[in-house]
């Protein structure tokens, strides 16, 4: 079972953002310059969380936002933007 995340971040080395960004870009998609909305299951945040950390300087911010269920179908957007697709299969 996986869940939405808000990932932001604030790096300063652009090397670095390039490739934080490169990241999440692999595992969720861009709805601010900085912001990303992820989709993960528990592996798959542990992982994120674990290569990130190992990427940034203790100068450089990532904050990882839990969205649950109801606050997921809460989401509210002005202007362009799509609502995140959810990647999740049942097989019956």
């Amino acid at each position: 079972m996986s869940n939405l995340w808000m990932v932001a971040y604030d790096i300063s080395d652009n090397k670095t953002r390039r490739t934080v960004c490169n990241h999440l870009l692999d595992n969720g998609l861009r709805v601010q310059y900085s912001v990303f909305e992820c989709r993960l299951n528990k592996k798959q945040l542990k992982e994120l969380r674990q290569t990130l950390s190992e990427l940034i300087d203790v100068t450089d911010t990532i904050r990882w936002y839990p969205l649950c269920s109801w606050c997921e179908a809460d989401v509210y957007w002005q202007g362009i933007g799509e609502p995140i697709e959810t990647n999740e299969y049942h097989l019956l």
